[in-house]
Order: C-alpha cells, then sequence, then structure tokens
C-alpha cells in the first residue's frame, strides 16, 4: 500500500512538473510565451526618472577651483531614449562637431539639428536645467520601450576647456527586466578637441583632433592638469546619474492617453521656463486697437457653443541668431466651449529657425 501511494505521487510530481515551464528563475503555466526578454514585449512603455546629482567642490578638487569668472556650475543637460544603434559619442573615438561643440560651448543647438535627422532611431528627447553651483541637483523624465531601451546625455562642466560627463548608451533593460532604480557614478571626460589643461585655460583647438578619453588622476600625464593629483589611484566620481522606474505600462488601451498626459506633465515647467526667456513684446499683442478682441479668428461652421480663439501672434525671434533655434507664436481662448460644443485647438506653434552655421568661438601654470 505504502508502496503504491509514493508511485501515485511521483507521477502527480512529474505531470506537475511537465506543465511548469522555468525560464530565467521565472515559473510559468502551460501556454505562457516566455522569452526571457519581459522588457523587449511589444506594448510595453515604462517612465523613468533621471536625476542628476553633482559633487565638484572645493573640497573634493582643490587643485585650480575656479572661484570666480565663471564660478563652476554645469550646463543643460541634453539627452535621449533610443535603440541600440544610435550612439551619442563613444570612448576612444572621436567626437562629431555637434558632440565637440557642446563640449566646448555648451549649444545644443548643432545637437539638435543632428537628431532631427534621426527621428528613427531616437524615442524621446529629455533636458534637465543647468546647476548653477559646483555641487547641485537637477532632475527630468522620460520614455523607453522594448525597442528603444537605452539612454544617452551630456553635461558640460563650465569652466573647463571641451570638458563633460555624461552616459552613452546605458541600457534600461538588464537581464530581461526594466532595472528599478540605478544609480552610476560619474568622472570627468575629454572630448579631445581643446588643448587646454586647466578649468579656465583658453580654447586651443587640438589639431588633429583626440579621442574622447576619461580624465584620470593621471590623464593628461602633466603636473599643470586640473585633475592630476599623482597622490591618490583614483580620482572621486565628479558627480553620479541615478534612474529610477517611475510607472510601466504593458498592453493598456489607453496607453498613449496616459503617455500624452505624462509628457505634457513633465514638460510643462520647462516650457514656462522657455517661453519667459524667449518671451517678446509682439505689436498687436493683448487689448485696444488691433487686440485680440478684433482679431478673433471668424469660422462660419462654428456654433454659440463652440470654443473661440483670437489669430495667431506673430512669430517670435528666433532664439539663435546662429545655428539652428526655435521660435514660437500663440493665440488665446476668447470662449472657452460649452457643452456639446467643440474642444479648444492648440494655443502654441513652434517652428525651427536660423541656419546651421556655429557661432565663433598662454595657459597658466600653478603650482598647488
Amino acid at each position: 500500500m505504502c508502496s503504491k501511494l509514493v508511485l501515485v505521487l511521483a507521477i502527480v510530481v512529474a505531470v506537475t512538473a511537465a506543465r511548469l515551464v522555468t525560464v530565467s528563475g521565472a515559473t510559468v503555466g502551460e501556454g505562457t510565451l516566455v522569452t526571457g526578454e519581459s522588457c523587449r514585449q511589444t506594448g510595453v512603455l515604462v517612465f523613468y526618472r533621471i536625476k542628476l546629482v553633482t559633487s565638484w567642490s572645493k573640497k573634493l578638487f582643490p587643485k585650480h577651483y575656479p572661484e570666480f569668472r565663471p564660478p563652476p556650475h554645469w550646463s543643460m543637460t541634453f539627452g535621449q531614449t533610443h535603440n541600440a544603434s544610435f550612439r551619442l559619442y563613444e570612448m576612444k573615438q572621436a567626437a562629431s562637431v555637434p558632440v565637440a561643440t557642446f563640449a566646448e560651448t555648451g549649444q545644443i543647438a548643432p545637437l539638435e539639428e543632428s537628431l532631427a535627422q534621426q527621428q528613427d532611431v531616437l524615442f524621446d528627447e529629455f533636458r534637465l536645467p543647468k546647476i548653477r553651483k559646483g555641487k547641485g541637483a537637477s532632475e527630468a523624465t522620460f520614455f523607453v520601450d522594448g525597442q528603444h531601451s537605452s539612454v544617452s546625455f551630456m553635461t558640460k562642466i563650465v569652466p573647463s576647456p571641451d570638458w563633460f560627463v555624461g552616459l552613452d548608451s546605458f541600457n534600461l533593460c538588464s537581464r530581461g527586466r526594466w532595472i528599478d532604480r540605478m544609480t552610476v557614478p560619474l568622472h570627468p571626460l575629454d572630448a579631445g578637441t581643446s588643448s587646454g589643461l586647466t578649468f579656465t585655460s583658453p580654447k586651443w583647438p587640438t589639431n588633429p583632433p583626440g579621442m574622447i578619453e576619461q580624465i584620470t588622476a593621471r590623464y593628461p600625464l602633466h603636473f599643470a592638469s586640473s585633475f592630476f593629483y599623482p597622490e591618490v589611484k583614483h580620482l572621486p566620481p565628479i558627480a553620479h546619474v541615478t534612474f529610477t522606474k517611475i510607472k510601466e505600462y504593458v498592453n493598456h488601451n489607453n496607453v498613449h492617453k496616459k503617455v500624452k498626459r505624462l509628457k505634457h506633465k513633465q514638460r510643462s515647467k520647462l516650457v514656462k521656463k522657455l517661453s519667459q526667456e524667449t518671451s517678446t513684446v509682439v505689436s498687436g499683442y493683448g487689448g485696444g486697437s488691433g487686440g485680440y478682441a478684433e482679431n478673433a479668428v471668424v469660422d462660419e461652421t462654428l456654433n454659440a457653443a463652440d470654443c473661440r480663439v483670437s489669430e495667431w501672434t506673430a512669430w517670435s525671434p528666433c532664439s539663435h541668431s546662429c545655428g539652428l533655434g526655435k521660435r514660437n507664436r500663440i493665440r488665446s481662448v476668447l470662449q472657452t466651449s460649452r457643452p456639446g460644443g467643440r474642444e479648444c485647438p492648440p494655443l502654441s506653434e513652434t517652428q525651427w529657425c536660423g541656419s546651421a552655421r556655429q557661432c565663433t568661438v598662454q595657459d597658466s601654470y600653478f603650482r598647488w
């Protein structure tokens, strides 16, 4: 009797095992398709926060620490999410012209123009505000999906000849799973296009240009280098970046609506800031003769419940006098929509402007 019971239990265990499949440490029921690459599934959209924390201080990096003209700070961080075929920059390789321009001057127009031609490999773009001191933090949010799981970004060290921090093609899909939270230390990088050794060195073009290299306690191997500390083996990180997964959407019918709301929320502050910086008084804007009340858009098909808007203002001046920039125009709501009426159309428009031309741009040795 006991032997029969053991045999029955063995058969039950065998059948149960046959109906279960274990892949990458996960056990699933029969009929469930598991590839071990869950973040590669179609219909997956993930919302991430990026936070950059900088630690450039006189205590950590005392040599040549710039006290003024200008004081130490960081440029705007410019980044994008993309597929595996895109590279923003590559270590031990020459910097592209847009990357070199950003590393030397902090101008993002050449990068914007270059990336506008690669929309097929890019997914989302993000910008972190400038950090006004050597130590500080800024953050933003972005989206990735199964086909665009990598993130790249750059931030210029100011002042510096052509030094920056950043990441190239950091994959947020690890072992088939989206990373929940990850902090990555960042070290200064040399774009290889300007030969200055100190933070405040004049920008002498490197001819021929060198490769992108990590700056270390012994590279460049010159006592005048601002990061030359032969008494230490490794420099401390000058910054850290943290990626935090906020939300993951899988096969939701209303995912696009959620994306639209999240994108609007994440960028509303930046749009507001940019509009304040580039706002210009335009003739005909506001009340009085020629104002909105007299410039209302007339549409014979509108009914009394529909939203009514004014005509567009004139285009604002281009945001860049040289290089690729943007300009915008706006209109206002004269009458909000009522029940049963049409919703209001877009109230702002943006256009590219400017051109592809670029703005034109004795090392001091200190004992320490």
